[in-house]
């Protein structure tokens, strides 16, 4: 036992000093980056996994619906992956972290960092792999992938490997700009950017490598494997109190830390993040077979306004989420919008073509 405890309490230390110093990192960006700060707020509001399901990911159906579905599926995954890692282990956000040291009177060394907060630094999830950095990963690899291979397909040109390296620097440019927008925002700390990246790499593979076998599930099965995750979401919710761990540990330290309590979003919170992706894979696995969705050719303006439509619908049910009437209402609606969004996308748009 003694053994035991000595390996946790180092490890612990560890993790402690490891946290004390990737703070110097977020102080670093908000003082020597400040000068993009536009452009920070732009990636970490603009392009959050919200705005990647109900504008970036549909409008990407103008180009083809088969990279709609590519990315709706590969995405959802890949968040849902995302909210149960928050979900059963939330962990620390720099914020947080900064201001549980300076309150922590066992603590003899308090950090020399001064961290900046913004109204986005309110976020109400663990940190731990970082929504953003792992959402925006796939996202960009996937859109990157298939404006290759066609200009590979229609250019001679693009057959050079001058253009191979030269997008390869791109995306990771791109990457890295998501992990400094985080980072500047005191969000997340550096290893859990590049860790969310990693996993959704990794995830990324994992999908594509087996994308015959999960395109071709039949609706029962994708249904029932849709409705298991949705239990064991409860069932850990359960475990936590029966361990008397806090489910909603990190939103209480949101209102705990955040210095404006108007700043932090339902959209943000662990449960909401989980309905949400509960709800597009079930819209996904009443689809299903996704290899037997018609792809049916159409002209580019045509598309748009189909697509625009659609979104324009989608957004007006987003403004008239029922907020008011607690907690259940809003997570039902939620789910039920999020199901028929990702359902409609996939099954029916394609008929009005």
């Amino acid at each position: 036992m003694e053994a035991i405890e000595t390996i946790n309490h180092l490890a612990q230390e560890t993790y402690n000093i490891t946290l004390n110093r990737e703070l110097f990192i977020n102080e670093w960006a908000q003082e020597r980056l400040s000068f993009g700060e536009p452009l920070w707020l732009f990636l970490s509001h603009r392009l959050q996994p919200n705005n990647l399901f109900n504008i970036f990911i549909p409008l990407s159906g103008i180009f083809s619906q088969e990279i709609l579905m590519h990315l709706l599926s590969a995405v959802t995954l890949v968040s849902t992956l995302n909210s149960f890692e928050k979900w059963i282990y939330p962990e620390m956000r720099p914020l947080w972290f900064l201001r549980e040291e300076f309150a922590n009177e066992k603590v003899p060394i308090k950090p020399q960092v001064a961290l900046e907060s913004h109204p986005l630094s309110c976020e109400t999830s663990g940190g731990l792999p970082c929504a953003h950095s792992m959402t925006f990963t796939v996202f960009v690899l996937i859109l990157a992938s298939f404006f290759f291979v066609r200009c590979w397909d229609r250019f001679a040109s693009w057959r050079s490997p001058v253009y191979r390296c030269l997008m390869y620097p791109m995306i990771v440019g791109l990457v890295v700009c998501m992990w400094l927008s985080r980072l500047y925002l005191a969000t997340e700390f550096l290893h859990q950017c590049i860790l969310g990246s990693y996993f959704g790499i990794r995830a990324l593979n994992t999908f594509e490598g087996n994308i015959k076998y999960l395109f071709s599930r039949p609706r029962r099965n994708a249904v029932c494997a849709v409705c298991f995750l949705g239990a064991l979401a409860v069932a850990v919710y359960f475990v936590k109190l029966h361990l008397n761990m806090d489910p909603h540990w990190s939103v209480r330290q949101a209102f705990k830390w955040c210095p404006e309590p108007t700043y932090m979003r339902h959209e943000a919170s662990p449960i909401f993040a989980l309905v949400r992706d509960l709800g597009n894979l079930m819209g996904l696995a009443l689809a299903s077979p996704l290899y037997k969705l018609e792809l049916k050719p159409s002209t580019f303006w045509r598309r748009c306004r189909v697509l625009g439509l659609l979104e324009f619908v989608n957004y007006g049910l987003r403004l008239a989420t029922a907020k008011q009437y607690g907690r259940f209402a809003f997570l039902s609606y939620e789910f039920s919008r999020n199901v028929l969004h990702s359902f409609v996308l996939l099954k029916y748009v394609t008929k009005f073509y």
